[in-house]
C-alpha cells in the first residue's frame, strides 16, 4: 500500500521539491490543474491544491497564505502565532500582548489592500532574517500567494495602472534583494496560467514554472476506485477501464461531478455523458474553438478510396513510432468530398482521440499567449491524438504576410513551434484539412510531409457509393435507374448525395413509393459552387505526394498544364 501512495504522489510535489533543494530556487510559480483535488497519503484521500501543499511543507516551513481580497491569513493558529513570535519578540522568545494586537490588526487590515500586504511580508521575511541569527533551526517562510495573475499583471511597466506597478515593483524589491535570495525563505505563485503573471518576475535567476499535470490514468483510477467503494450506487453502462480512460481531460473534481451525479440519481454513467462533460469543461477555458470527439464510424464505413484508405491506415500506423512519425498530415479536396469524415474514421480505428479546433484566428485576440498555454496544456494530457483543423487555410494567419496582425502572427508561430516540436512525434498528429491548400501558410504546410488529395469518386466507385448510400437507409432502388440518376448527379459531392437521400426519406413521409428519380425531378443540389469545386479539385491535384491518387485526366497532366489550368479557373472565378 505504501509503495501505491508513492506513485499516486502529484509530480509537481517532487517538482517543487528538486527546485528548492537541489536548483536553489525560492520563487516558485505553480499553473496548470490548480483547482483540483490531489491524493494526501497520509490520510488517503483528494484533497485541493494549497491543502496538499499545506499539509506537504508545513512540517519544514511556516506558511502564510495572501490573495487580494482577504490579504494575509494563515492555515493554522499555530503557525499564525509562532510567525508573530518571530516577528515581534524583543528576545526571540517574549512577545508583549501590544505587538500581538498591532500585527494582528495590520494582517487584517491588510485585507482588499495588496501593497499593504506586500509591505507586511517584505517586513515578515526581515524579521525570520534576523531572528534566524538568534535561533538558527526556525523553519523558513513559505509564502503562498493565491490568483498572482491578478495581483501581479503582466505588461511592460507603461502599460500597468499605479497601484499594479507599486505592487510589481514591491514584490520585485522584496524577493530580488540578496536579503530574500540567500536566505531559506520560498515565494509560492499560483495562477491557472503563465502568461497572465509579470514576465520580470519569471525571468528572475532564481525563479522557475511548475506545471501542475492533469491526473494521469492511475491517478483516475485511485479515485474512481475509492469513490465507487464509499458509493456503491454508482455505476458504469460499459467497463469502469473504459470510463478511467475516456476521463482523460478532466481533473479529479469533474470526475467527482460525475460519479456523484450517477450515484444520487442511482444511473449508470455513459460514454457520451463523459465526452460531453469533456467538451463542457474545454469549451469553458478555451471557448468554442475546440472540441474533443470520439468517432464512433471506422474505415468500413467508408465506400470506395482504397487506395487513399491504406495510405491514411500507413500514416497513423507510422505514427506509433517516434523515428518514422510525421508532425502532420495534409488532406486537401473540392468542399463536400468527405475529408473530415475519412481522418476522423482512421482515427477511430487507431485509438486515437479526435480533438477538433475550429476558427481559432480572430477567437482570442489578445488573449493568443493564454489560449496556447491553455491548449498545449490539455494536449499534454491525453494519449495519443489527432487534432483535426478543419479548413486549415483560414484557421491560421500567416508569419509572413504583412496583412497578418502581429497577435494572429504569434499564434501561427506558436502552432509551428509545436508541430515541429520532436515531443509531440507519434503522441500528436496533425490533420490539416482545406479546400485551398495553395493558400495555406509555406512554414506550416512544409510540416505536412504526407499530402492526400481526396477527390470526388468515379465510375464504378461512384456507383457503389450510390447504391451503399440508398441500402444504408433502406432505400429500394431500381437498377435499371441507376445510370439515369448518375448522369443527372454527375457534379454531385459526397455530401451532395447525403443530401439526396435525405431528400428521399423526407419526400417518402408524404408518397410512400416515391423513387429516388422521381425527386430528382423536383429537387437537385446546388450547382452555385460547381466551378469553385473545379477550381479546387485542380489545387488538390496539385497538392498530392502520391500519384496514384490522382483522378486519370490529371495524371496525364504537368505541373505546368495544371498551373496553367487552375489560373484559367481562377480568372472565371475571381
Amino acid at each position: 500500500m505504501k509503495e501505491k501512495s508513492k506513485k499516486l504522489r502529484s509530480g509537481f510535489l517532487t517538482d517543487l521539491s528538486d527546485s528548492y533543494f537541489f536548483k536553489r530556487k525560492n520563487i516558485i510559480t505553480l499553473t496548470g490543474d490548480i483547482n483540483g483535488l490531489f491524493f494526501d497519503s497520509k490520510d488517503k484521500n483528494h484533497i485541493s491544491l494549497e491543502q496538499i501543499i499545506n499539509s506537504e511543507l508545513k512540517s519544514k516551513f511556516n506558511i502564510v497564505r495572501l490573495d487580494i481580497s482577504s490579504g494575509i491569513s494563515f492555515y493554522d493558529k499555530e503557525t499564525e502565532d509562532e510567525t508573530i513570535r518571530i516577528c515581534e519578540s524583543t528576545d526571540g522568545y517574549y512577545t508583549p500582548n501590544k505587538r500581538i494586537t498591532a500585527l494582528k490588526k495590520m494582517i487584517s487590515e491588510s485585507q482588499h489592500h495588496p501593497l499593504s500586504a506586500l509591505v507586511l511580508l517584505s517586513g515578515m521575511v526581515e524579521a525570520f532574517a534576523r531572528v534566524r541569527k538568534l535561533e538558527a533551526k526556525i523553519k523558513p517562510l513559505c509564502i503562498v500567494i493565491q490568483y498572482a495573475g491578478a495581483l501581479f499583471t503582466a505588461g511592460d511597466y507603461s502599460k500597468l495602472s499605479d497601484i499594479d506597478k507599486q505592487c510589481l515593483i514591491s514584490f520585485l524589491g522584496l524577493t530580488n534583494s540578496p536579503l530574500f535570495r540567500n536566505s531559506p525563505e520560498i515565494v509560492i505563485l499560483i495562477n491557472s496560467v503563465r502568461s497572465e503573471i509579470n514576465q520580470k518576475i519569471l525571468a528572475l535567476p532564481h525563479s522557475t514554472h511548475i506545471e501542475i499535470d492533469l491526473p494521469n490514468y492511475d491517478e483516475r483510477e485511485n479515485f474512481t476506485n475509492l469513490f465507487i467503494k464509499e458509493n456503491k450506487k454508482a455505476g458504469f453502462e460499459g467497463k469502469k477501464n473504459d470510463f478511467i480512460e475516456d476521463t482523460a481531460g478532466l481533473s479529479i473534481n469533474n470526475i467527482k461531478d460525475i460519479l456523484e451525479v450517477s450515484a444520487r440519481r442511482n444511473k449508470k454513467i455513459t460514454k457520451s455523458a463523459v465526452v460531453e462533460e469533456v467538451n463542457t469543461i474545454l469549451q469553458a477555458q478555451l471557448g468554442d474553438i475546440i472540441r474533443i470527439k470520439r468517432p464512433s464510424h471506422t474505415p468500413k464505413d467508408i465506400v470506395g478510396y482504397k487506395e487513399t484508405g491504406k495510405i491514411i491506415t500507413d500514416v497513423f500506423e507510422r505514427c506509433n513510432d517516434p523515428e518514422t512519425a510525421i508532425a502532420a498530415i495534409l488532406v486537401s479536396g473540392p468542399n463536400g468530398s468527405g475529408k473530415t469524415f475519412q481522418l476522423e474514421a482512421f482515427a477511430a480505428e487507431s485509438s486515437r482521440v479526435v480533438v477538433e479546433l475550429a476558427g481559432i484566428r480572430g477567437s482570442y485576440f489578445g488573449e493568443t499567449d493564454k489560449f496556447f498555454e491553455l491548449l498545449r496544456w490539455h494536449i499534454s494530457t491525453y494519449g495519443k491524438i489527432l487534432i483535426l483543423v478543419d479548413e486549415a487555410h483560414t484557421a491560421f494567419g500567416s508569419v509572413h504576410a504583412s496583412q497578418t496582425h502581429q497577435t494572429e502572427q504569434r499564434l501561427a508561430g506558436n502552432i509551428i513551434k509545436m508541430m515541429g516540436n520532436p515531443q509531440y512525434l507519434g503522441k500528436v498528429l496533425w490533420g490539416l484539412m482545406t479546400s485551398r491548400p495553395d493558400e495555406l501558410d509555406p512554414d506550416i504546410k512544409s510540416r505536412a510531409p504526407v499530402q492526400i488529395p481526396i477527390f470526388d469518386l468515379e465510375g464504378k466507385e461512384r456507383k457503389a457509393f450510390l447504391i451503399e448510400m440508398f441500402k444504408r437507409k433502406k432505400i429500394e432502388i431500381n437498377m435499371m435507374n441507376i445510370e439515369s440518376i448518375l448522369s443527372e448527379t454527375n457534379y454531385y459531392s459526397a455530401r451532395d448525395y447525403r443530401n439526396f437521400v435525405a431528400e428521399v426519406l423526407a419526400l417518402r413521409k408524404k408518397t410512400k413509393d416515391i423513387t429516388p428519380l422521381e425527386v430528382l425531378s423536383g429537387w437537385q443540389a446546388s450547382k452555385a459552387i460547381k466551378l469553385e469545386r473545379q477550381f479546387q479539385e485542380i489545387i488538390a491535384a496539385q497538392h498530392c505526394s502520391y500519384p496514384t491518387l490522382l483522378p486519370e485526366k490529371y495524371r496525364k497532366m504537368s505541373d505546368n498544364d495544371l498551373m496553367k489550368l487552375s489560373d484559367e479557373l481562377k480568372m472565371k472565378l475571381y
